[in-house]
């Protein structure tokens, strides 16, 4: 239920995501939270690899030895063969779970130390 205070002026509001129009240093301080979450769940703890076939660089990271995170940009996107023969063709790059060249790239990262292979016993970016 939401309370009084946490409406907006047309009386409007949700109990679980109130705007705390009536206390701005706690929107401040939930908006730096937020900021904080995306930032480490997007890049946090992050390593720049190229893929050793096309040379795409994309963001990576291994939290367990099956799980890979791996942030996309658009010049890589574009750089990438697996993926522009499938857009090529009319389907979605979003449905690959990734490319499989870019996976042996990564597994080599990993092999050589670049990427960890699991997440770090302290986060790398204070966020823990």
């Amino acid at each position: 239920m939401t309370r009084a205070d946490e409406r907006d002026a047309a009386g409007a509001g949700w109990a679980k995501a109130p705007a705390w129009a009536n206390d701005p240093d706690r929107a401040a301080e939930v908006a730096a939270a937020t900021a904080r979450d995306r930032r480490h769940y997007l890049s946090g703890g992050m390593t720049e690899l190229e893929c050793r076939t096309c040379h795409a660089q994309v963001m990576v990271k291994k939290t367990g030895a099956h799980h890979t995170s791996v942030q996309w940009n658009e010049p890589a996107l574009e750089q990438c063969v697996e993926i522009s023969a499938i857009l090529a063709d009319g389907g979605r790059a979003a449905l690959l779970p990734t490319c499989p060249r870019l996976s042996a790239s990564i597994d080599h990262g990993v092999a050589e130390g670049i990427i960890p292979n699991e997440s770090p016993a302290e986060d790398p970016d204070g966020y823990w």
